[in-house]
């Protein structure tokens, strides 16, 4: 009995360090998504004002003939951009991208699809999954900034000017709250013209109207990009959160139950201690 004590005692001791572990990851998580939450609200503004200058130019301009616009393309390829985390300890973050993105490529043959990678998780999930990456590795740092995932980006948008590709269609973790987060796909490439929502604007441009969409739209979607990867981020550092409160709620409710047994061991011990003196004395009589 007191070997069966000490082994739920050493169990209740390594329960309680696991949740002191899982709770400061939680408060760090928590402090990582207030300050994405600032970054990712003040690059959306940014964001919106670009789209609708670019909205506003392509209602009055020849921006429609621009290749980011052209649907028809003689591929027939899709490029799958896909963000992943490079840490796990997440719950269904990464899960729940890579199943949408497996049921993305399942209908499709290897001709008609390309995959690119951000994130080691991603990575590590095409390896097993024999998948092929057209990418080098990309790291995503919690502090995420646009030269991180440039290669990737320019990678990308070189194989659909190059005509390799006829679509570009991103698969990441969409922010709904710092309770859900949706597995989503976005197209962002053919871009679609959209018509200016209130009253144009008048753009004189300068030195020439080709000059400055050239200049203007790659930075539109580079931008587009890099805000959907910090909108990533901020999921992850939702889910990881919330996966660690889990798992600290989780190990209290453990360190209870066990609580509970070694409190019932220790009075069946009692228990038999008095019991043993009680006859001890009895057989002197």
């Amino acid at each position: 009995m007191a070997q069966s004590m000490r082994d739920i005692k050493d169990k209740i001791t390594s329960t309680q360090s696991t949740s002191q572990i899982t709770k400061a990851m939680q408060m760090v998580s928590a402090a990582k998504l207030t300050k994405s939450e600032a970054k990712t609200k003040n690059y959306h503004h940014y964001m919106q004002t670009l789209e609708d200058m670019v909205r506003n130019i392509s209602s009055t301009s020849s921006m429609g003939h621009h290749p980011f616009f052209k649907s028809k393309r003689e591929s027939k390829c899709t490029g799958y951009l896909v963000i992943t985390s490079d840490r796990g300890l997440a719950g269904g973050y990464n899960g729940n991208v890579l199943k949408l993105l497996q049921h993305e490529v399942n209908s499709l043959t290897k001709d008609q699809y390309k995959i690119y990678m951000i994130g080691s998780k991603g990575f590590d999930y095409a390896k097993r999954a024999d998948l092929t990456i057209e990418n080098e590795f990309v790291f995503v740092p919690d502090d995420i900034i646009y030269q991180d995932i440039k290669p990737v980006v320019d990678k990308v948008i070189g194989d659909y000017m190059d005509g390799a590709l006829s679509e570009v269609v991103i698969i990441y973790n969409n922010y709904i709250s710092k309770i859900a987060q949706e597995p989503t796909t976005k197209q962002i490439l053919p871009l679609v013209p959209k018509k200016a929502e209130k009253a144009t604007a008048q753009y004189s441009f300068e030195p020439k109207e080709e000059d400055v969409i050239n200049a203007i739209l790659p930075k539109y979607l580079e931008g587009t990009i890099y805000g959907v990867a910090i909108t990533a981020k901020l999921s992850e550092h939702a889910s990881r959160m919330n996966a660690m409160q889990n798992a600290t709620d989780n190990a209290l409710e453990i360190i209870q139950d066990l609580q509970l047994v070694y409190n019932r061991a220790r009075q069946a011990a009692i228990t038999q201690e008095i019991t043993e003196i009680v006859g001890g004395a009895s057989a002197l009589e």
